[in-house]
This record gives structure tokens, sequence and C-alpha cells, in this order.
């Protein structure tokens, strides 16, 4: 008897093993593999990103140094002569200038009698908002250009013998960070030459179009 059974049973466990294997398939014992992110995917994002970062990132603008232009000067005048020249300011002059407080167009230039400096007259500089009142200094006083005496002399005979004037046209901070006025040695122009420079202003706008209009067809 005790043979019988050992005979029967590798049998019976290939039979517990069948129905086993009809229950719980084969695969469903195994561990699934771990999914992997393709390289291709990985390498398209990287290259969106990096599209969107040059796209958004701006390049930064020049800094300009010009403070103000007198754009009434070249319409009203024609301009014979020009030179560079520093100005005496004041401390509150100077902190106003660099926050934008200054105003050329109604200013004028005339040489001193001695013909030793020129003076300029009627140049608005705004007060500064941080200093006291004290401190302050008076909007459209005159200031003294620092310029040679012999340009000084030379721009006392043009006004005195031609009758022309000298009118500041900008400005602005030179390579040093100090302030210098550009000023010009003007004759008036009469009614005629003005239309004139209107009637070329518009022809050359009117050119621009043309050729702008070309570019873009």
């Amino acid at each position: 008897m005790m043979m019988m059974m050992m005979m029967m049973y590798p049998v019976f466990l290939a039979i517990v093993v069948l129905e086993l294997s009809w229950v719980y398939p084969a695969n469903s014992f195994l561990i699934p593999a771990p999914t992997r992110i393709s390289s291709t995917t990985s390498t398209s994002t990287s290259s969106a990103t990096q599209l969107s970062a040059k796209r958004t990132k701006k390049k930064p603008k020049a800094k300009s140094n010009t403070i103000c232009v007198n754009r009434q000067a070249r319409r009203n005048y024609e301009v014979v002569e020009t030179l560079e020249a520093g100005v005496s300011l004041v401390g509150t002059e100077v902190k106003s200038i660099r926050d934008g407080k200054m105003n050329l167009r109604d200013g004028y230039v005339r040489p001193t009698k001695d013909g030793r400096s020129c003076l300029l007259y009627n140049v608005h500089i705004g007060k500064h908002s941080m200093s006291g009142a004290y401190f302050q200094h008076e909007e459209r006083r005159e200031r003294r250009l620092l310029v040679h005496k012999n340009q000084a002399r030379k721009f006392l005979q043009q006004v005195d013998q031609a009758g022309m004037t000298i009118v500041p046209l900008k400005a602005y901070f030179n390579d040093d960070n100090k302030i210098k006025i550009q000023i010009a040695l003007c004759r008036g122009k009469n009614v005629r030459d003005k239309r004139q420079d209107i009637k070329n202003r518009e022809a050359k706008r009117e050119e621009q179009r043309i050729i702008k209009s070309f570019r873009v067809a």
C-alpha cells in the first residue's frame, strides 16, 4: 500500500500544478519591468525649453547719454557752427538733471561784454524733490558756460556785427559722465525758408514710405 502511494504522489503533484496553471496564468507571477522614457522625448522637451528661453530673453537696450534736445532750434534757425561747452551747476541742479528735469526750448546764449565767457539764459531746470527749500536753486537762473576766451570773443563779434544768435541744441553726458551742452551759432530763418524745410521734410517722409512699401512687397 505504501509503495502504491509513493508511486501516485508525482501524478498528484502534476495534477495540482496543472490545475493552478489554469487558475493563475504564468505571466501573472512575473514582475512588470519598469517603464523607460525614450531619449528622443527628453531631448525634444529640452530643446523646446531652450528655444522658449531664447525667445523670452530680450536684449538690453543701449543706454542713451542724451538728456534733452531743443527741437525748436533747428526749426527756427539755420545752424552755422556748433560747439561743445561745459556748464557751471550747483548740486541740486545736477540731481534734477539726472532725474530728467531740464528743458532747453526757450534757452539762448549771450557772450559777456568783455568777451571772456558766455552765459546761458532762460533754461529751465526743475527743483530737486528730495532737497529742502533752503538748498533749492532758482529754476531759470543764468548759468556760466565753460568756453575758451577766443571762442567767446568770436561769438561776441558774430552776434554784434552779423546779427546772429547763439542757442543751445542739446544737453548730454560725455564719456566722463559730465554734463555738456552743445551750443550753435545760428542765423534766423524767414517764412520762405521754413516752408521749404517743411516741403523737404514731407518729401523725405514720402520717399521713406515708398521704399518701405517696396521692401514689404
